[in-house]
């Protein structure tokens, strides 16, 4: 889990973890879709959305998680430069506000900064992915397991009738 040290030992996650706990990792790689349902017990069709529920959780998790670290360096990046500017200007007639911002955007501690937050972006839209994808392979098990359900009435009359 990727969680900034800040987040880690804020008051925010202390409130959070006095009242609730973070999932663990599911075991094994991210769950497939099997490719005939047809062909799966009611168990297996059962353990493997299950398998998809676990997942979910775990990814929604991590996806917040994410989020906020992205947010948080978004908000790092806007005040580095924002101090990185007022330090740079130096207030003479001749330095213009592009001059002044371009000498901003190649400050090393604002090039760092922002490649953090590239960073955390980029890793918040890969747990995104991974967390649409669950959700989808559960709703595809779920349509499966409701139709199983509202058939069986029907095989359960017609199998009084034969016999």
């Amino acid at each position: 889990m990727l969680i900034d040290d800040r987040l880690a030992n804020s008051q925010a996650m202390s409130n959070f973890l006095e009242k609730f706990s973070l999932p663990d990792r599911p075991k094994g790689n991210l769950p497939e879709i099997p490719k005939h349902l047809d062909d799966l017990s009611d168990t297996d069709l059962m353990e493997h959305y299950s398998e998809f529920m676990a997942w979910i959780t775990y990814s929604k998790t991590e996806l917040v998680t994410a989020e906020i670290t992205e947010e948080r360096c978004a908000n790092d990046v806007k005040l580095i430069e924002a101090k990185t500017l007022i330090l740079q200007w130096s207030g003479d007639k001749n330095d213009t506000v592009t001059l002044a911002k371009a000498r901003r955007d190649t400050d090393d501690n604002v090039v760092s900064l922002q490649e953090l937050h590239l960073n955390s972006r980029a890793y918040r839209k890969l747990v995104e992915s991974v967390f649409e994808r669950c959700e989808r392979g559960a709703q595809i098990l779920s349509r499966e397991l409701s139709r199983r359900i509202s058939a069986a009435p029907q095989e359960r009359r017609l199998a009084r009738y034969q016999p």
